[in-house]
């Protein structure tokens, strides 16, 4: 999954030209398109959004780019099946899915799941960064408040069962 090119389509591709786009004559919010794809899985796991795919004009990253952050978006895939209990209730079987099932026929339902998180993603990074920015001091004030916003909504409620569940997993 993390071997080859991947596209952002239709609204997702032009969101993803806008989060990459310079908002002054030096400075943006994302270099890449590639530290969208890296990001974008975790922000929309963590506002448990999902998006489907739209039609359009593609955004596409090439191969080597996707590869050259293959351990970003490989550890992104298995905290998103780690975690998400609404999708799979059971433990063992979120194990599974994040760490024997990837790149099998057994594992579509659970990619298209993280592409979907990463399309949420987009829209939410678009909605909070982009869409109310109109100079690049508002581009600056809304990533600090979507900084903030993160640090509040998931930071104060870390739950260390959970932290000492996935650093146990880690060490087998």
């Amino acid at each position: 999954m993390f071997d080859k090119e991947y596209s952002f389509r239709g609204s997702h591709a032009e969101k993803v030209d806008q989060l990459t786009a310079k908002f002054d004559d030096e400075n943006q919010l994302f270099q890449k398109n590639k530290d969208v794809l890296v990001m974008a899985p975790i922000v929309g796991f963590l506002y448990q959004r999902k998006s489907d795919v739209t039609s359009g004009e593609a955004k596409k990253i090439n191969g080597q780019q996707v590869s050259s952050i293959f351990d970003d978006l490989w550890f992104n895939y298995r905290l998103i099946m780690l975690l998400d209990k609404n999708y799979e209730p059971d433990f063992e079987k979120r194990v599974d899915k994040a760490f024997r099932y990837y790149n099998t026929d057994k594992a579509k339902p659970d990619e298209e799941l993280f592409n979907q998180y990463v399309r949420g993603g987009v829209d939410v990074l678009y909605e909070k960064l982009i869409e109310k920015s109109t100079s690049p001091s508002d581009y600056l004030k809304h990533l600090y408040d979507f900084m903030e916003e993160l640090d509040e909504r998931y930071n104060k409620t870390v739950d260390i069962e959970n932290i000492q569940e996935l650093c146990a997993l880690a060490r087998k």
